[in-house]
């Protein structure tokens, strides 16, 4: 199963609002309000929720008469989503969650190799989401409790273009800096990291991790979509 946005893609998507509300952080596991608008708070400054406000914000710029030059250039647009989400992104962290069992015994080399192209091939496909999504808007929804702990979520609503809403929840935890990145996004219910790695195990079982490395080296996320034939060919 594909599911329809990567986290990065998540991510993107709702970089390209054009009017963000205050994203509220939700403790792991908190009850929290209806949707509504907040004003943000002027302290703490990479918390969750500005993290993610700051990322719309700077690639909404980014983008500011110029979609139709990136809409020319994927490489350039790669790039651009790229420089502007590479910090936020915990990106060792989600592949081990990725990898699941076989991080085990993958060695860091290999654990390193597919980090490199897992991530470019999510790039490469979703970073096309950055002039798709232009008329999107974020409706936050406010946590009742306060943020504490080593683990967060920042939950929004997202209106896209055809006027449907998704629930996207950006999942955070801090890294051994204290830093707030983000591991894994839940869209409708799905989460990005048990989506992937359902496909990754069943790649690796059948041609494994050096040959799902090399597969989605050369052919991307396209290394999912093909169907399996009878004794695992594609």
């Amino acid at each position: 199963m594909r599911i329809p946005i990567s986290l990065s893609g998540a991510l993107i998507t709702v970089a390209l609002v054009g009017t963000v509300s205050t994203v509220a952080t939700a403790p792991l596991g908190a009850q929290t309000s209806p949707p509504a608008t907040a004003t943000a708070p002027a302290a703490q400054a990479q918390t969750p929720d500005q993290i993610v406000e700051a990322i719309a914000r700077e690639l909404g710029a980014a983008l500011h008469g110029h979609r139709k030059e990136y809409m020319k250039d994927k490489p350039k647009l790669v790039e651009l989503a790229n420089h502007v989400l590479e910090s936020h992104f915990d990106e060792s962290y989600s592949v081990i969650l990725v990898l699941g069992d076989y991080a085990r015994t993958a060695t860091p080399e290999q654990i390193f190799a597919f980090q490199k192209a897992f991530y470019n091939a999510l790039l490469d496909r979703y970073a096309a989401d950055l002039t798709h999504y232009r008329e999107s808007r974020v409706t936050v929804i406010p946590a009742r409790a306060p943020l504490e702990g080593p683990r967060a979520i920042a939950r929004t609503h997202v209106k896209l273009n055809d006027g449907k809403e998704a629930s996207v929840d950006f999942v955070f935890r801090k890294d051994p800096d204290g830093q707030w990145k983000a591991y894994d996004v839940v869209i409708e219910g799905i989460s990005y990291i048990a989506s992937y790695r359902s496909q990754v195990g069943d790649e690796i079982r059948h041609i494994g991790l050096d040959g799902l490395i090399k597969r989605l080296q050369t052919e991307g996320l396209s290394a999912f979509d093909k169907p399996k034939k009878p004794g695992g060919v594609k």
